[in-house]
């Protein structure tokens, strides 16, 4: 993201009638994503396109797919291995896990740089499930990836660049039901970053059955661990985070872009990831889950989830036919889970084929379950949990039980 604002100052004063993609010499993979979600063609007044093929912009828009996301068409193909990977729409019916698999392993095909795989398909999750589940916008949402090479805007390696866009209600209308002390967008877009902040429940709070407040918190921290960097513009102000590997993580550096109101109309977020980083994706998330149970409220240490094997009959979950699926995993919970535990019935969740696991998704599993386990002293029993996830139930237990 070399120039952000070139192309977010295009919105000062709203949304323009059209963009001429032809008068452009570069357009960035995150651009284009913010594009391709406004110029979508059914519902609303959509921006008009005018790309010709004049331009390498131009033509970069349209060989990553541009006239197909407008248009409501699947893309043709998945893209080009080791380059990008297509704009796509993505909605309710999404499968956010199989699609952020499928971008991950196009961008990132060597077995080396699993890690930053892993980190990738994190990150696109969470990403996927805000603009689908929190923007309000009833089209969903666009996205698409590029993996740029060695030297790009001072990276001394290749860099994974992805974007989500939507053309919703943006942060602050998305927060301010809940924290009606917000002011303005540049307050919220800062508030969005901590963690346990959400627009479906209040301060003082730690989640609902389905939502944690995780999700920006954890990819702003992966980038200051990683010398990424992270764009997020919504109506009315834009946050550029911008990670520093020598520096360290105290000297990473979070701006409101100037002047006052640069935004996007809706909310579109981007994620740079030099390519063999983190160095191991489970040590970062457990960085990231102490940082974040530093932050937030403490009940009592009793532990009543269990990092053992189960007794010989205790009822078992194969965490994977639900995985990523939150309202699945909420399901399981309400209707297999809980209600054994109200019964002070002892469960075992196995998490075996499971390596990476969102917080949204572990919340929605375990927050109601790990508050009634701790209620009626009944252990829940974790098992093939590798560190990374187990780390991410760790921290889950620690709230739900705070509040």
């Amino acid at each position: 993201m070399r120039e952000p604002l070139s192309f977010l100052h295009l919105f000062r004063a709203g949304t323009p009638a059209a963009v001429d993609l032809d008068a452009v010499e570069v357009a960035e993979a995150w651009s284009l994503v913010g594009l391709g979600a406004l110029a979508r063609r059914n519902g609303g007044d959509a921006l008009e396109l005018r790309a010709t093929r004049t331009s390498n912009a131009s033509r970069f828009a349209h060989a990553l797919g541009i006239d197909e996301v407008i248009e409501g068409r699947p893309a043709a193909g998945a893209g080009e291995a080791g380059r990008t990977s297509k704009l796509r729409r993505i909605d309710s019916h999404s499968n956010f896990e199989t699609t952020a698999r499928e971008i991950a392993a196009l961008l990132i095909a060597s077995p080396d740089d699993e890690e930053s795989r892993k980190s990738i398909v994190y990150v696109l999750v969470e990403l996927m499930r805000n603009a689908v589940q929190h923007s309000a916008d009833p089209r969903g949402g666009v996205i698409a990836a590029q993996l740029m090479k060695a030297g790009y805007s001072g990276y001394p390696q290749p860099v994974v660049q992805v974007a989500v866009a939507d053309t919703g209600v943006g942060v602050l209308a998305g927060l301010q039901a809940s924290y009606p002390e917000l002011a303005d967008a540049k307050a919220a877009v800062v508030k969005a970053l901590e963690p346990h902040v959400s627009g479906t429940f209040g301060p003082g709070r730690t989640g609902t059955s389905e939502n944690a407040g995780m999700g920006l918190f954890f990819i702003s921290e992966m980038a200051k661990l990683t010398a990424g960097r992270m764009l997020l513009a919504t109506r009315g102000a834009t946050l550029w985070l911008r990670g520093d590997l020598e520096g360290g993580y105290a000297s990473h550096r979070l701006d409101i872009l100037p002047p006052e109101g640069t935004g996007f109309p809706g909310t579109l977020v981007a994620f740079e990831l030099p390519l063999g980083e983190p160095a191991d994706h489970a040590r970062m998330i457990e960085t990231i889950t102490e940082k974040a149970r530093q932050r937030t409220p403490q009940r009592d240490t009793s532990a009543w989830v269990r990092f053992e094997a189960a007794p010989k009959g205790t009822p078992t979950f194969v965490v994977s036919t639900v995985s990523e699926d939150v309202k699945a995993a909420a399901r399981l919970s309400r209707e297999q889970i809980q209600p054994r535990l109200f019964r002070r019935e002892p469960v075992s969740l196995d998490f075996r084929n499971v390596s990476v696991c969102t917080q949204s998704f572990l919340h929605a599993l375990l927050f109601e379950a790990i508050r009634i386990s701790w209620a009626v002293q009944t252990p829940i029993f974790v098992e093939h949990a590798e560190p990374g996830v187990a780390t991410g139930v760790r921290l889950v237990d620690n709230y739900a039980r705070g509040g």
